[in-house]
């Protein structure tokens, strides 16, 4: 039997049985896990409000026979800006969503851990909300290694920063000049600044990154795209953008 103490954020809980909870959540050491806290639904010490979404805790878990049964919790940052601003807690939840469905279980990525944990601050503190869900979806697709070499064309490789125009076939995974591309339905424009800023997203440090900005007119088409092709790669559609969709038209 393997003990564990642990940073950790809380992904997901669910009611289980009569007095227990079954807990989603990702470890800054073993990436993304799900373990059963028992009477975590009647404890008043163990686990006190410590199971929120978004929250980051301390958790101590118990590894046997290959479960993890959850033995403590203790809140270190719960973000309540996020639950005091429904918009704000969607593109939380949208993150949260993205790493469910995407992120594989019981492979560590700290990397990973820290960019969730930083893009709820953000979330919780910054004007620009969707700017930060951008800068989050670019370094989190690089992270995966679904995002294409944008520094020069795929086919040519003609450097970026000769053209002030290009085309990336999200899909396919292509980055291509003028001269280069295919005129398929997949294709989405972007100019120069657009892509040096995702550039930028995908390499600067995570003090750093958050200073970016992308121009408010470009926002909602890159978010688009993303969230299209997200939806493609995972084969369903997402809760938290449902939400989102119906809450912006009044935000």
């Amino acid at each position: 039997m393997n003990s564990v103490h642990t940073e950790a954020i809380i992904l997901s809980t669910k009611d289980h049985g009569e007095s227990d909870r079954l807990i989603r959540f990702f470890s800054n050491e073993k990436g993304s896990l799900r373990g059963i806290a028992k009477g975590a639904r009647r404890s008043r010490e163990r686990f006190v409000h410590s199971f929120e979404p978004f929250s980051v805790v301390e958790l101590k878990y118990l590894e046997r026979r290959g479960l993890i049964w959850v033995e403590s919790s203790r809140l270190q940052e719960p973000f309540l800006a996020l639950r005091k601003d429904l918009e704000r807690w969607g593109y939380a939840a949208l993150i949260t969503e993205l790493v469910l469905e995407m992120v594989p279980e019981s492979e560590p990525n700290p990397d990973l851990f820290f960019l969730l944990k930083e893009a709820y601050a953000r979330f919780s503190e910054e004007r620009e909300p969707i700017n930060v869900l951008l800068l989050f979806l670019f370094r989190f697709l690089d992270f995966l290694g679904y995002l294409p070499a944008m520094d020069a064309c795929s086919k040519c490789r003609k450097p970026a920063c000769e053209l002030t125009r290009w085309w990336w076939g999200v899909k396919r995974g292509v980055f291509a000049c003028p001269d280069h591309r295919s005129f398929d339905d997949d294709e989405f424009p972007l100019d120069l600044g657009t892509v040096t800023l995702i550039q930028k997203s995908r390499r600067l440090s995570l003090d750093t990154v958050w200073r970016l900005c992308f121009k408010r007119d470009k926002r909602n088409a890159l978010l688009e795209v993303l969230i299209e092709w997200v939806k493609e790669l995972i084969q369903k559609d997402l809760n938290s953008v449902r939400m989102l969709r119906k809450l912006r038209p009044a935000s």
